[in-house]
C-alpha cells in the first residue's frame, strides 16, 4: 500500500522472523554468542530467554541459516503436548520412519539407532524447542531422559530452550531441579535502548530499500521507544500503522503526532500495548473473578458496547484507505502513460479494502441487533421512573 510511496522495496515492519532483518543489539549479539558457543562446544542443554516479541524466533532463524551442513536440526515451535507426542514430532523433525502406534518404548528405540548412526558418521544432532514456556512439566522430564543418550565423551543430541521469562520461571521449580543443573549455557533478551530503537528503525528501512532511512523524525522515535518500551515486535506494530497513516495523509514524515495517533486509535479500540496492556489486564482479572451467574446484563451491554465501537473506528480506517485508493486510480486514470500493472494492482488492493470493509459492516449490524436485544431485555426486567433517553442506534435511524 505505501511501499512505492515512500520508495519502499518492501514493507519493512512485518511481524515475520525474516532472519535478514535481523538488528544485532547488544542483547541479540550476547544471545547469539552463547548459542554460538553452545554448539560449536557441544555444550548440551542451553536457555535463551527473552520478552514476548523481543526477537527470540528472528535469532533462531538466523541461527539455523549459518548451522553447517553436518548439523541435523530439528525445530518445535508448539511443545504444549505429552512427553509421547512430543518425541512423535521429534521423529517426524528427523523424518525417521515410524508407525502410528509406535508407543513411547518404539519411539525411544527410533530416536537412539538414529542418533548413534549420526554419531557414527561423524555428524551431530540439534533440539531447539521454541516457545519452550508451554511446556509441560512431565514433557520436561522427557527432554531431560533424553539427554541421557551419550557416550562417554560427548552428547548425542544438543537441545536449546527458547522462551519467554516465564520459562526461567519454571525451572527454577524444585521438581526440576535435575534438568536446572543440566543447563549450561543461558542467556536473556533485553529490551531495547532509545539509541537501539533509533537504529534498528533505520535498519530495517535500509533492508527494505527506503530512499529515505531518517523517515521517522527524532521526536517519532521517542514516541516509539515511550509507547512500545523497546520491545521489537510492538516497534513494527506501530511503525507500520504509521506509514499507513503517513501514506493516507500523504506526509513525507512521520512525526510524533502521527505516533501520538496511532497510539490513541489503539487505546480508543481497546488495544493497549505493552506495560499499559500488563496494568489493564490487573483490573480485569479482579473483575472476571465473579461467580458463574453473577454477570449482570450492564456488563455484558457495556462489554458490547466497546465491540461495537471498536468495529465502527476499523470500518472508518477502511473507508479512509479506500478513499485514498480511488484517488491514487482517478490519478492513474488520468495519466495514461503509467503502466498497466500499476492499475491492477491498485484494483486488486481495492477490492480487498471493500471486501473486508463489508465484512466489518456486516459484523457491525449483527453486533448492532444483539445490541438491540439485550437493551430491550435489560428494560424488561427494570421499573422505569421516567421514559428513558433514546438508544444511540435510535438516534442513527432517525438521521437515516
Amino acid at each position: 500500500m505505501y511501499t512505492s510511496f515512500y520508495g519502499l522495496q518492501e514493507k519493512p515492519f512485518n511481524l515475520n522472523p525474516d532472519p535478514a532483518y535481523l538488528f544485532w543489539s547488544t542483547g541479540h549479539e550476547n544471545a547469539y554468542t552463547h548459542l554460538e558457543y553452545a554448539i560449536t562446544e557441544n555444550r548440551g542443554f542451553g536457555v535463551i530467554t527473552g520478552e514476548v516479541g523481543s526477537g527470540k524466533t528472528t535469532l533462531i532463524n538466523y541461527l539455523i541459516h549459518k548451522i553447517p551442513q553436518d548439523l541435523h536440526v530439528a525445530l518445535i515451535n508448539n511443545p504444549d503436548v505429552t512427553p509421547t507426542q512430543f518425541l512423535k514430532m521429534l521423529c517426524q523433525e528427523y523424518e525417521l520412519v515410524i508407525n502410528t502406534d509406535d508407543d513411547k518404548t518404539a519411539l525411544l528405540e527410533h530416536l537412539y539407532k538414529f542418533l548413534l548412526q549420526i554419531y557414527a558418521n561423524q555428524q551431530r544432532t540439534i533440539l531447539i524447542i521454541d516457545e519452550a514456556q508451554n511446556l509441560p512439566a512431565e514433557t520436561i522430564e522427557e527432554i531431560r531422559m533424553l539427554s541421557n543418550l551419550e557416550t562417554e565423551k560427548e552428547h548425542l543430541i544438543q537441545i536449546i530452550l527458547v522462551g519467554q521469562p516465564e520459562l526461567k520461571e519454571k525451572l527454577q521449580r524444585r521438581s526440576l531441579r535435575q534438568f536446572t543443573q543440566r543447563v549450561s549455557v543461558h542467556a536473556h533478551l533485553g529490551t531495547l535502548t532509545i539509541d537501539d530503537v533509533r537504529h534498528y528503525i533505520r535498519h530495517r528501512l535500509k533492508v527494505a530499500g527506503a530512499d529515505n532511512p531518517e523517515l521517522f523524525t527524532e521526536e517519532a522515535i521517542q514516541a516509539l521507544h515511550t509507547y512500545s518500551e523497546g520491545i521489537p515486535r510492538l516497534i513494527n506494530i506501530l511503525c507500520d500503522t504509521a506509514l499507513v497513516y503517513g501514506f493516507a495523509d500523504e506526509l513525507k514524515s512521520i512525526d510524533r503526532p502521527v505516533i501520538d495517533n496511532v497510539m490513541g486509535d489503539r487505546k480508543s479500540g481497546g488495544i493497549l500495548l505493552g506495560e499499559q496492556q500488563a496494568n489493564t489486564g490487573d483490573t480485569q482479572e479482579i473483575t472476571s473473578v465473579r461467580k458463574v451467574g453473577e454477570t449482570t446484563d450492564e456488563d455484558s451491554l457495556t462489554e458490547l458496547d466497546k465491540r461495537l465501537r471498536s468495529l465502527e473506528h476499523q470500518v472508518q480506517l477502511l473507508e479512509k484507505i479506500t478513499n485514498n485508493l480511488e484517488q491514487q486510480l482517478n490519478y492513474l486514470g488520468s495519466h495514461r502513460s503509467e503502466q498497466d500493472r500499476l492499475m491492477r494492482e491498485m484494483l486488486q488492493l481495492l477490492k480487498k479494502n471493500l471486501n473486508g470493509r463489508f465484512k466489518m459492516a456486516a459484523q457491525v449490524y449483527q453486533l448492532q441487533e444483539e445490541y438491540q436485544l439485550r437493551e430491550k431485555h435489560l428494560l424488561s426486567r427494570q421499573q422505569p421512573s421516567s421514559t428513558p433517553p433514546p438508544s444511540f442506534f435510535s438516534r442513527l435511524r432517525k438521521k437515516k
